[in-house]
């Protein structure tokens, strides 16, 4: 059973009602969380609200019209506050969602694209843009799955765009401070999700224990000023 739910904070938003204890609720609250203003604040790195998130996105792409790469990085940009577009991009693509040239200059709505319902439901069938193995998941497969040069590259640059902001603040307070203290390796910036029944699927995010993307540069403003303070 679906359920279509208009508010004036989350013009698209349908909900996923509980049907023979199946599928688990998305939540409007839980939904509406992730906008302020009218724009997205976060990506989730939980699956199914993250699509519900990527389908409030593609609502807001006119149709029939082509964007190149610095056109619909700007529209993303009107979309969201936290700076990344890239991102934001490659979900939209990887859940077919949008489609782009070959060449990767432009960018245009999906004229089929799947709805919410489809989407989940894809999840669910474990379908998706990638490819993916009837394998069960175990935590060790999970725990041991090797990162790719490419992996840590786009974690690597994750990072650094959170320790830009980090830095930024820190040098309101001590201009003289040029590099910051952040406990969390790169690898930490991964998250592994199993995507029943297909396969361990890997996406660059906000280290779990760190809470939200605010919080962990607050935690990296902390422990950078608290290591210059003891020097």
């Amino acid at each position: 059973m679906w359920c279509n739910v208009t508010d004036s904070r989350w013009p698209y938003l349908v909900i996923l009602c509980y049907m023979d204890g199946e599928t688990p609720m998305i939540d409007s609250n839980e939904a509406i969380a992730y906008l302020s203003s009218g724009m997205l604040t976060t990506l989730p790195s939980k699956k199914k609200k993250k699509l519900a998130v990527l389908a409030w996105l593609a609502e807001h792409i006119p149709p029939e019209k082509r964007f190149s790469e610095r056109e619909f990085n700007e529209l993303l940009n009107k979309l969201h506050t936290f700076n990344d577009p890239a991102t934001l991009r490659r979900e939209l693509y990887d859940h077919c969602l949008i489609d782009r040239s070959p060449d990767g200059t432009e960018y245009w709505l999906a004229p089929d694209r799947p709805s919410l319902a489809e989407l989940l439901a894809k999840y669910c069938r474990g379908a998706s843009r990638e490819t993916h193995s009837e394998q069960s998941p175990s935590e060790t497969e999970a725990n041991t799955a090797a990162y790719t040069d490419r992996d840590l590259a786009d974690a690597a640059d994750f990072r650094s765009k959170i320790h830009a902001e980090a830095l930024k603040r820190i040098q309101r307070i001590h201009p003289d401070i040029s590099s910051v203290i952040d406990r969390y390796s790169a690898e930490d910036y991964f998250q592994q999700h199993w995507d029943y029944p297909g396969a361990w699927y890997t996406i660059v995010a906000i280290p779990e224990s760190a809470g939200s993307r605010e919080a962990l540069i607050d935690t990296i403003v902390r422990d950078t000023l608290a290591r210059y303070y003891k020097s």
